[in-house]
């Protein structure tokens, strides 16, 4: 919600909320201002007195998550899929190099939990360029893919989780979260670099007209307080301008989603007998590969 907090000794987070506050009987309704003092470690509570403790299970915590799914920041679902044998094999097959030499046994269903993190990426100098970066990660295998809300654009999510075959989280959510930032800015190391080029060329011309401006000022000048104002005062500008024009990255959070995908998996039998590797069909991304 884009509220003020600051956060004290990585500690204590101080911050202010705008809270709506609906009508009673004898009230409007109205926008409170909410000073919260919060700490995330029981051991904490007593070095900051009068702070809330926020752990999982309780009401501030609670009421957090509540906010954030009624403006469309967390939301979870589960992408159905029937177990249809004869479906799947055909899907399969499409993907296979050459017809399959193989006879496939009874697949299983299970559905991997994949946590998808949309960020919004602002290129900032003296202008503001920004790019949407949508990554997701398997809390099973720990794949990362970039391509995950193209692929369920148009697919038919429920918003409940799976009711069973739901595969146990190797990965917890903090994890997961760090490992989708840290591959983001890995990417951003490998970015076209051109926007902080043009930057840098605009810096330059600037400080060309600041030079010129300023030289022919001091050569109409003489007296020597006025030539010293003049240099203090091309010395603001200059550290004016290397601000406005110094290249930022921000990283913004748009919206987090779970999502409870099929993974399909297929023992093989060869028609010659041998053991084959257990094929693993991504039903959503249309994707096999042997484990």
């Amino acid at each position: 919600s884009n509220s003020p907090f600051n956060i004290i000794n990585s500690e204590l987070i101080m911050a202010q909320c705008q809270v709506a506050v609906p009508r009673t009987f004898f009230t409007p309704p109205r926008v409170e201002t909410l000073n919260l003092q919060m700490v995330c470690e029981p051991e904490q509570a007593s070095q900051y007195p009068g702070s809330e403790l926020v752990i999982k299970g309780s009401y501030r915590l609670q009421w957090f998550i509540d906010g954030i799914r009624e403006r469309g920041l967390l939301f979870r679902g589960t992408f159905p899929y029937e177990l249809d044998p004869r479906k799947i094999q055909r899907e399969i097959a499409t993907l296979l190099r050459e017809p399959p030499r193989f006879f496939f046994e009874q697949p299983t269903l299970t559905y991997h939990p994949e946590l998808l993190v949309n960020f919004r990426v602002s290129f900032e100098t003296d202008e503001k360029i920004e790019e949407l970066c949508s990554l997701a990660i398997d809390l099973v295998s720990g794949v990362i893919t970039s391509n995950l809300l193209s692929e369920i654009a148009n697919k038919k999510i429920n918003p409940t989780p799976p009711k069973k075959h739901l595969e146990k989280r190797q990965i917890s959510y903090r994890e997961g979260f760090n490992s989708l930032l840290n591959h983001l800015k890995w990417q951003l190391q490998n970015h076209d670099d051109s926007w902080m080029q043009s930057a840098e060329a605009r810096w330059k011309e600037e400080v060309t007209y600041l030079e010129a401006f300023y030289r022919e000022n001091n050569s109409e000048t003489t007296e020597s307080e006025s030539a010293s104002d003049a240099e203090t005062s091309f010395y603001r500008r200059l550290a004016e301008g290397y601000r406005k024009f110094q290249p930022i990255i921000r990283i913004h959070i748009v919206n987090v989603g779970l999502l409870y995908l099929p993974v399909i998996h297929y023992t093989l039998e060869s028609y010659d007998g041998d053991k084959l590797p257990v094929l693993i069909y991504d039903p959503v991304r249309r994707k096999i590969k042997a484990n």
